[in-house]
């Protein structure tokens, strides 16, 4: 089955992280025998542009084959799609280069488009233009979170309703996508998202020592993430104490406050910032920790949930939507969001009892509900039944 990919974000030279799960899915997919290609018209933060990366990104299209899958971008700056014309301007783009790939790789057999932010838009014409079915996967927390802005509502619902198959990545967001006009729950379908169980795997040295307890975290430095908050339960839990650490992966415009954060609180030799990593840095950073936290305020999935289980590792998550589905009293345990008491147990807790938890059982459960197999089997029938409506 040869299937057209149109994914709402996408990783960039720029922004290597940005939708990594979307072009891994591909490759997933590619790998069982299915035919998967991406068009993807980019559109850069001017807050990256400097005179080298303009002279490599000058609205120019390109083929290139991007995490081993054939994909057509066309390369651009964040001048205006925010507003109307502008992200018409895109969904117009992304069309245009549909047909450039068709001219060269032939007409899918199905188009799929992860979110309604503009892509569900997009693969809608693209299919008016091919007479071929579209599906809509759904990744956007903004649904949960009501910041969808009217003026794109017009176009997030013509996406959502035109598709000839509906899914969310957890029972959260469907809910949340069920509560628009046209959206009926029986016509949305739950489709977590995958792990690399091959690539997150137990650590091959085994864990390291107990003293200190190690905590890690991966999350974008931004209030929807609340990194702010663990800091806070953090040092609720282990203030003064050389018993626990915390390493948090990832950047972001809090940065800086969040450091001095740590500072103020006295925990700055107990809280490591690591900044961005690949995922092989993401890996190895598991590897070296004993329990992971995610204290977002909203999450749709929960995919470095589901990365670290993968490597064996107890979780601490907050009831913010997606963790809901993935956590079990087997797997860790869940809060709510905003409530930096009940973190701060929940931390001492898994420290406590660490050794209770079976790593080979928490795997077992990751591997079996997020591996490789379930996701090809859900999506294969997905497509299947589109092309059969």
């Amino acid at each position: 089955m040869h299937v057209l990919v149109v994914p709402s974000w996408y990783p960039t030279t720029e922004a290597p992280l940005d939708g990594i799960y979307f072009a891994e899915q591909a490759r997933c997919l590619q790998a069982h025998g299915m035919d998967v290609g991406v068009v993807y018209p980019e559109h850069q933060s001017l807050r990256r542009l400097a005179a080298t990366t303009f002279g490599h990104k000058h609205f120019q299209t390109e083929w290139t084959t991007d995490h081993g899958i054939p994909t057509l971008r066309r390369y651009g700056w964040n001048v205006w799609w925010q507003v109307p014309p502008g992200l018409r301007c895109r969904i117009g783009s992304a069309v245009r280069l549909a047909r450039k790939y068709v001219d060269r790789r032939g007409v899918p057999d199905v188009v799929h488009a992860h979110s309604a932010r503009w892509a569900g838009a997009a693969a809608a014409r693209v299919s008016d233009a091919f007479g071929v079915p579209y599906v809509l996967t759904e990744h956007f927390s903004g649904f949960q979170r009501g910041s969808i802005l009217p003026w794109r509502r017009p176009l997030v619902d013509r996406g959502l309703r035109q598709a000839s198959g509906l899914a969310a990545v957890s029972a959260g967001l469907k809910d949340a996508l069920t509560g628009r006009e046209g959206v009926v729950p029986q016509d949305v379908a739950v489709h977590p998202n995958p792990v690399r169980a091959s690539f997150f795997t137990r650590p091959p040295k085994g864990r390291p020592s107990e003293s200190p307890f190690r905590f890690v975290t991966v999350a974008g430095l931004n209030s929807r993430k609340n990194i702010g908050g663990l800091i806070d339960a953090f040092t609720q839990a282990f203030e003064a104490s050389n018993g626990a650490s915390l390493t948090i992966l990832g950047d972001g415009p809090r940065r800086a406050a969040l450091e001095a954060r740590a500072r103020r609180l006295g925990v700055e030799d107990q809280v490591a910032f690591r900044g961005q990593q690949g995922r092989s840095g993401v890996r190895e950073a598991l590897w070296g920790a004993h329990a992971f936290v995610l204290p977002s305020r909203h999450e749709t999935f929960g995919v470095a949930l589901v990365e670290a289980m993968a490597t064996g590792l107890p979780v601490v998550a907050t009831r913010c939507g997606g963790p809901a589905d993935i956590v079990t009293e087997k797997t860790g345990l869940l809060v709510p969001p905003d409530a930096p008491v009940a973190l701060a147990e929940a931390l001492c807790t898994i420290r406590n009892r660490w050794g209770a938890y079976d790593a080979e059982c928490i795997r077992a459960h990751a591997v079996t509900r997020y591996g490789p197999a379930p996701f090809v089997r859900r999506t294969q029938s997905f497509y299947r039944r589109a092309r059969a409506a």
